[in-house]
């Protein structure tokens, strides 16, 4: 089975990411981490897909995650919604194939440094995704990150629940 997780930021120092691969290395599997921003695009424009098509990197990011059974994916939060820089992946792969996740099982995470643990962006995610042909199984969120994640480990009270519900996603 291949599993690819990824975060849906765009930040160098993505908390979003920290968790991915948090999760990735912990569980000790097969599980191919990737930075969305290896697959740089501008921003999608249908001007610019009708006098360019599209871009090479989207399609190289729609021949890589063709390759997994199963995605984990950290979505960041931005003013209560999806990131612009994910957003723009997910219109891209979709003009190149509306489909894109077709028979994809897709575990979301989610974190912030507040409270609201990207709870919004969450939720968004998992309503949009199927759009795609998703099939979102499950969603763990992590609120006050900075609090809970030291020296790159997650505390025992919060690793405990979210390995579980991604050992339990992975089967």
């Amino acid at each position: 089975m291949s599993i690819i997780a990824f975060a849906g930021s765009n930040s160098s120092v993505s908390i979003n990411h920290a968790l991915v691969n948090y999760v990735a290395n912990k569980l000790g599997k097969d599980i191919e981490v990737i930075r969305l921003t290896d697959y740089d695009t501008p921003v999608y424009s249908f001007d610019i897909e009708q006098k360019e098509g599209i871009p090479a990197a989207t399609q190289k990011l729609a021949e890589k995650l063709a390759t997994a059974d199963k995605l984990i994916i950290s979505v960041a939060e931005h003013n209560g919604n999806l990131t612009a820089f994910f957003k723009n992946q997910l219109d891209w792969l979709s003009r190149h194939n509306r489909n894109f996740l077709a028979d994809k099982k897709v575990m979301l995470l989610s974190t912030s440094p507040g409270k609201g643990a990207g709870a919004h962006a969450l939720a968004i995610a998992k309503s949009t995704l199927p759009f795609f042909g998703a099939e979102v199984v499950s969603g763990y969120s992590i609120a006050s990150f900075n609090e809970v994640f030291k020296e790159g480990k997650l505390s025992d009270e919060v690793a405990k629940p979210l390995l579980s519900e991604v050992e339990k996603f992975l089967g």
